[in-house]
């Protein structure tokens, strides 16, 4: 009995650490540092989306764009100590009704905070459906949030955050791109993803 008990146990922790998987989605950065133009490409961004009190959050952690190779990565250095986090609201009723047509742009005015400075922000939120036999498809047994996806772009000037005081004293246009991203449902315990 109580190795019945102890397997129960065992695939419920299981069960719920695996309920609790967060996606991220791709993430393109691009500036311009002393006249070359400097890009990088990786999952590294996460969109959470709280039904019960209409937020959305945005996250990208700029750490995880190094590709370990100093002279590719020596900018990011100025970005790579907090996340940039976006918080704003939405409204359930804004979502759109999955159908095969077209795609939706939400505006969605809220806060940006990155580099210990926040201040008030709007992106623009591209949502579309996918198929479920496609490639793109996640099943998480959200039937919903399985079959859209979203594309996002934002950009800021970096005095905006103060990181043109850092040692690169990086000043042109940071521009971010998120394609077919994955929006994920805040559950309880996700919080320290959207943590600073």
């Amino acid at each position: 009995m109580k190795k019945i008990g102890y397997l129960f146990a065992l695939c419920f922790i299981a069960g719920t650490i695996c309920s609790q998987e967060v996606f991220p989605s791709n993430t393109f950065v691009k500036t311009c540092v002393h006249d070359e133009i400097c890009f990088a490409n990786q999952n590294s961004s996460f969109m959470f989306y709280n039904e019960a009190n209409s937020e959305f959050y945005l996250v990208i952690d700029f750490s995880k764009f190094k590709t370990g190779v100093d002279s590719l990565d020596a900018w990011l250095d100025d970005l790579d100590d907090t996340k940039f986090v976006f918080k704003g609201a939405l409204n359930s009723d804004k979502l759109p009704a999955l159908s095969n047509h077209g795609y939706k742009t939400l505006h969605i005015n809220g806060n940006a905070s990155f580099n210990n400075v926040t201040h008030t922000h709007s992106i623009d939120l591209v949502l579309f459906k996918i198929s479920s036999d496609g490639i793109l498809y996640r099943n998480t047994g959200n039937d919903y949030y399985d079959k859209i996806r979203s594309n996002v772009q934002i950009s800021f000037k970096p005095k905006e955050f103060k990181l043109d005081k850092k040692p690169h004293h990086l000043k042109k246009t940071i521009s971010i791109n998120i394609g077919s991203g994955y929006i994920n449902q805040l559950k309880p315990g996700m919080e320290r993803f959207i943590q600073n």
